[in-house]
């Protein structure tokens, strides 16, 4: 009997020395961005054990502001097309030409261009030509942003190649995703595309304080260009780790979920690959999700995430049970981007 209780204090203190060193490893991380080791995070929010257990906010920001998603908001893109799957308002292997002549005449068009489905804008294999990601090229995502008119621009990049066939990062397919998922819900006349978004996923995830904007046409600028608050992407990460159920409701089926997770294509580039020494792996991409592998001992750890131009991720990684949010300001600088890979490899993974 006193073997056992021996046994059992000394599991107790060997818990609670386990946990104080985990909490130590991320707010050592913590102490680096106050440093300035790690420069431009404006917020590191981390959710394990069933909570939120860490929260930090740097640079004038705090829980109540809204940040940049920038180009998260793709994924957030991902999920309401998923939803629109369930509920059979729009089926991914649906060609986007007939949704699209919806708001526009379309002639002459490719016959490559004319195959492309609504998968291939999801899973970004649509073939046209143009790659956005650090390095590649051409870009034309300022057009896409910030042209008068971006439904007609997108639809008139060229095609390099037949769709479904390689990954190539576009803010046009996420702008096309979004116009093809407002002519489905016209075509079943469910409303409008931020209605869908608000009813659908927002409100049952009691997200209300954030902002979305249209282009000059009136369509949802579904590639980016949105502001959200970190507890809330928190919960759309949330969202993925507990496989589309919220409170016990199913938000979204968990088929689609298991393809975030895993992924669909293969990409040709990986943050981790920015990481010094450390083993490159594949990404894959899915639903406007990636997937990256961390190497962690003997251990491969997947983690899906999102990324926002300036340093906004959201990282869901199920075998950790952990769901972690950064946002930044390091707009346009891939190099300062990659410090959440850092943290994440060098602090965070480690403590839990």
């Amino acid at each position: 009997m006193k073997f056992a209780y021996i046994i059992v204090n000394l599991f107790i203190l060997w818990s609670s020395l386990s946990l104080a060193a985990n909490q130590n490893s991320i707010e050592a991380s913590v102490l680096k961005i106050k440093s300035g080791a790690y420069t431009g995070i404006d917020g590191l929010l981390v959710y394990k054990e069933g909570k939120l257990t860490n929260e930090y906010y740097f640079n004038g920001f705090d829980a109540k502001k809204l940040h940049q998603t920038r180009s998260t908001f793709k994924s957030v893109t991902g999920l309401l097309a998923a939803i629109a799957f369930d509920k059979q308002l729009l089926k991914p292997d649906e060609l986007i030409v007939p949704l699209i002549s919806r708001y526009m005449k379309l002639e002459n068009i490719d016959p490559d261009k004319a195959k492309i489905k609504v998968s291939d804008l999801l899973n970004m294999t649509s073939g046209l030509d143009c790659s956005e990601m650090p390095g590649t090229g051409p870009y034309h995502d300022e057009q896409v942003d910030n042209g008068s008119n971006p439904l007609k621009y997108s639809l008139s990049i060229a095609m390099s190649g037949q769709p479904g066939k390689k990954w190539k990062y576009c803010n046009a397919n996420s702008f096309l995703l979004g116009v093809a998922l407002s002519a489905a819900l016209e075509r079943a006349k469910q409303g409008n595309i931020n209605e869908f978004a608000k009813e659908q996923l927002f409100a049952p995830l009691g997200i209300s304080d954030y902002r979305i904007y249209q282009s000059p046409e009136g369509f949802l600028y579904a590639q980016g260009n949105a502001r959200f608050k970190p507890k809330d992407l928190m919960k759309l990460g949330l969202l993925v780790l507990n496989k589309g159920k919220w409170q016990g409701k199913t938000i979204i089926s968990n088929r689609h979920i298991d393809s975030i997770l895993n992924g669909v294509v293969d990409t040709h580039w990986s943050w981790t690959d920015l990481i010094k020494k450390d083993p490159k792996h594949k990404a894959r991409y899915a639903y406007q999700w990636y997937r990256t592998l961390f190497d962690y001992g003997n251990k491969m750890v997947p983690v899906a995430h999102t990324w926002g131009n300036g340093g906004q991720f959201v990282f869901v990684a199920p075998d950790l049970n952990l769901v972690v949010v950064f946002t930044g300001s390091n707009y346009g600088d891939i190099k300062k981007q990659k410090q959440a890979f850092e943290i994440m490899k060098k602090y965070i993974i480690p403590a839990v």
